[in-house]
């Protein structure tokens, strides 16, 4: 078949934007061992998600929705608003094993993987005195530390700004002469810290996973690894047999709907000066070989959401598939109706909304595990072997993040 050869390269232009820093705080590389005992279990009001039915275990000590990594709940307390931010390492039995104080704006946090050797980091950002540019002159700061104990990995590294994504992706937000929404990305390094792509050299940085990189760059779109080598590039792939026309262009499609995946969304259109063609279609891509797995119709905005282990659940028009870094074939097939939106993952299960009814997948199969109605909290965060955080409202109408047994 014809090749994409020649093909611009759309931008896409949504941005997700979590809290940037902006006030000064306490050095970005610091963190403090503790064994802090668990939080009492909350009484709970109201009805909890399916399947988690047990009575609470422990109170997590979280302001916000925290995140799961293997053995860790990571997240921010934050006693008033407006006043000093902990980041918290939890483990599976509600104690807080170290913590590490950040400027009350400086919240945005991810979880990422080290390319080398697969390990899980966190990092946060924090906002240091910039002692070359000024009295009042700050910089923001990234550093990358390991779950289990708050070690320091890497760090501080500079950054323009806050976490934009998708992946280890920063920009500075709003105000800026580059864009409508951000300032020139940087990515960095999820095992070093160290810049590997870098706007303000020309370049349009779009999707980072796990050391993998999606960018425009010599008028190409680009896959590169983290040493810098090119994977594919626009030019390598089919076009999709499905257009009747070889008179296309294609380009980023829609962004994950949280952070990155392993799997990258590009979109067809008509080749022509108009950046605001009508999409022919969607197809979805695996980042590390460009190999395409699926091929989506245009009426629908297809939205992926990463699903652990390399998996990236697709809702497209009629269905939710998820499809994996290890094979060029789903995984499984679920069939939705068109008001079907993915609420999120945690754990084995993937949580489908359709106007206040719920259904929870097991993102193993694909198989139905439960489906109910009315509003309920589903869970934020889960450890492999449990248990679930589920933001709860108590009896005396305080809301807490309760863990849930998940057996």
């Amino acid at each position: 078949m014809p090749s994409a050869k020649g093909c611009g390269v759309i931008v896409a232009a949504a941005v997700l934007f979590l809290s940037a820093c902006a006030a000064p705080g306490s050095g970005g590389s610091d963190t403090v061992p503790r064994d802090d005992p668990a939080l009492p279990p909350p009484e709970v009001s109201g009805a909890l998600p399916q399947p988690l039915r047990g009575a609470p275990l422990w109170a997590a000590p979280f302001s916000s929705e925290p995140k799961a990594t293997e053995s860790m709940f990571i997240g921010v307390f934050q006693e008033r608003e407006g006043g000093a931010v902990e980041f918290l390492g939890v483990d599976h039995t509600g104690r807080t094993r170290w913590s590490a104080e950040r400027d009350p704006e400086c919240t945005g946090f991810t979880v990422i993987r080290d390319p080398d050797d697969g390990s899980e980091l966190v990092v946060l950002l924090d906002k240091e005195k910039d002692p070359d540019g000024g009295f009042l002159a700050t910089r923001t700061t990234a550093s990358a530390f390991r779950p289990d104990d708050g070690e320091l990995v890497w760090g501080p590294a500079d950054v323009p700004g806050t976490l934009v994504g998708p992946g280890l992706v920063f920009a500075a937000i709003q105000g800026s002469v580059m864009s409508d929404h951000t300032g020139p990305k940087i990515a960095l390094h999820p095992g070093t810290g160290a810049v590997v792509a870098d706007e303000n050299e020309g370049e349009v940085v779009l999707h980072e996973h796990h050391g993998l990189l999606l960018v425009h760059r010599d008028e190409a779109l680009r896959a590169v690894d983290d040493t810098g080598a090119d994977l594919w590039d626009h030019t390598d792939l089919e076009i999709p047999a499905e257009l009747d026309t070889t008179d296309v262009r294609v380009g980023y499609g829609p962004r994950p709907a949280d952070d990155s995946t392993a799997a990258v969304t590009l979109v067809w259109t008509a080749a022509s000066d108009d950046e605001d063609e009508e999409p022919l279609l969607y197809t979805v891509h695996d980042l590390w070989t460009g190999d395409r797995l699926l091929t989506l119709a245009p009426d629908r905005e297809p939205q992926t959401l990463d699903v652990g282990d390399g998996r990236t659940a697709v809702l497209g028009t009629s269905s939710v598939q998820v499809v994996t870094d290890e094979d060029d074939v789903p995984l499984w097939r679920h069939d939705v109706g068109s008001d079907v939106r993915m609420r999120g993952a945690a754990g084995t299960t993937l949580y489908l909304d359709e106007a206040g009814t719920y259904q929870a997948l097991d993102i193993r199969t694909g198989s139905l595990d439960h489906e109910w109605e009315g509003s309920t909290e589903l869970p934020a965060a889960v450890l492999a072997s449990g248990p679930a955080l589920v933001e709860v409202t108590t009896t005396d109408e305080s809301r807490v993040f309760a863990a849930l047994p998940t057996d």
